[in-house]
């Protein structure tokens, strides 16, 4: 790449993040047929009823302001009444959210961005609790420029447990320049896993936090999408729902002060299958200059056709409904691959929320030029997929791959077919 007609600051970001965009995860299928595409996290179970209730917000809802540049610092006001509502209905807030803690972005990827832009110093880091979404790069490098430090615990099943505090606390201490260390950061319901943080091991997180001067980023755009009880994973806690002074295990409390280091970053785009509309928000409660900094990083950047379609979509009576039938679609479509999975002899790790698992497509031991193989494999049967080292996954684990099954009954059963033809030699 011909990197002479850029600066050398973007030249350097684009040779740190490219590669990592450009890892495997497309493809064609050897019989020239289109291959299935299970690699990307979207919802397109219930996206009919959800163009139905998109036109209806644009048909009876636009308004002449709409057209015009959008009204209100960090976005509209009716779009904030919305989003406030929202989390006070869904997230359990220990103090109830008000519109203006709220600042609305165009997605999830841009309010993390904004943040990032809010608390870091160029060079600063940023520690991420693994497996995480690879595609976090752009908005840690791109604008901030500060360095993500992936931190894993020992396995991926104790990914979402007290092991990952222990794990955040061994990275900081580990680092040469801690003071550059400036948040954590996590995707609860995770990515790729599916599962929920448990609320001990998120109080303890704050409390780390607190006791070292960070900001905690709960990147909580699954917060919605679940669908299956499991005794042994909790469901989902809000990081809203945290400062209500419980102790620590060390029996002190929270102070309300960390209040303004807590920041949720939530979007349309996962829960409600709009990925393509980029309408998101950060919620921080106590930190008034913050939200000053993260509107300032996403001024007049959400449409006020975004704007719209959120506040009605928001605001219909229906809603509760609609979240329930979501569930109950994506529960649907979880036991249909999970069932196949089992029949083909493929171990999964159990997900509760979400759009997707992981599975183990080589059993045993392997390599990642081994995963790699066998992702491109795939690809070439006619099933493509993300391939597990995208995510993270920490030291030694390989041969896994994320599937989502948040699609049609005929793709999913087509996904399967491939897998069960596949073997790895």
């Amino acid at each position: 790449m011909d990197l002479d007609n850029v600066s050398e600051d973007m030249g350097a970001k684009l040779q740190a993040i490219l590669p990592a965009l450009g890892a495997p995860h497309g493809g064609s299928s050897t019989d020239g047929v289109p291959p299935v595409d299970l690699s990307i996290a979207e919802n397109e179970l219930f996206r009919d009823e959800q163009l139905g209730l998109i036109k209806e917000a644009i048909v009876d809802n636009l308004q002449l302001k709409d057209l015009a540049y959008p009204a209100g610092f960090g976005g509209e006001p009716e779009l904030l009444t919305s989003l406030a509502r929202f989390f006070n209905q869904y997230f359990r807030p220990s103090t109830a959210v008000d519109p203006s803690h709220i600042v609305a972005t165009s997605g999830a990827g841009n309010a993390l961005d904004a943040l990032l832009c809010a608390v870091c110093n160029e060079g600063d880091k940023v520690l991420v609790a693994g497996p995480c979404w690879e595609g976090f790069a752009p908005y840690f490098r791109i604008h901030a420029n500060v360095t993500p430090i992936c931190v894993t615990a020992s396995s991926l099943e104790a990914a979402t447990g007290m092991e990952i505090v222990e794990a955040i606390t061994a990275a900081y201490h580990a680092d040469l320049y801690p003071e550059r260390i400036r948040a954590v950061v996590l995707t609860n319901p995770n990515n790729p896993l599916g599962r929920c943080y448990a609320p001990e091991a998120l109080r303890e997180c704050l409390w780390f936090c607190h006791a070292h001067d960070l900001h905690f980023i709960s990147d909580e755009v699954y917060a919605l999408s679940a669908f299956r009880t499991d005794p042994g994973s909790p469901p989902f806690t809000s990081a809203l729902s945290l400062l209500d002074g419980e102790a620590g295990s060390d029996t002190s409390r929270v102070p309300p002060t960390m209040a303004s280091r807590v920041h949720v970053v939530w979007s349309l785009s996962k829960d409600f299958g709009c990925s393509g509309v980029r309408l998101g928000c950060i919620v921080t409660q106590a930190n008034g200059a913050l939200r000053l900094g993260a509107g300032l990083a996403s001024y007049w950047q959400v449409s006020s056709l975004a704007s719209r379609l959120g506040t009605t979509l928001l605001g219909l009576p229906q809603l509760p409904e609609l979240v329930w039938r979501n569930s109950k679609a994506l529960g649907e479509s979880y036991r249909l691959l999970t069932e196949g999975l089992e029949q083909v002899g493929i171990e999964y790790i159990p997900a509760t929320h979400g759009l997707f698992i992981l599975a183990k497509i080589i059993p045993g031991g392997c390599t990642v030029q081994m995963e790699t193989a066998a992702v491109r494999s795939l690809a070439s049967m006619g099933l493509v997929v993300a391939q597990g080292q995208r995510f993270s996954p920490g030291v030694g684990q390989c041969g896994w791959i994320r599937i989502t099954f948040a699609t049609g009954a005929e793709k999913i059963q087509r996904a399967l077919a491939v897998l069960a033809r596949f073997r790895y030699a």
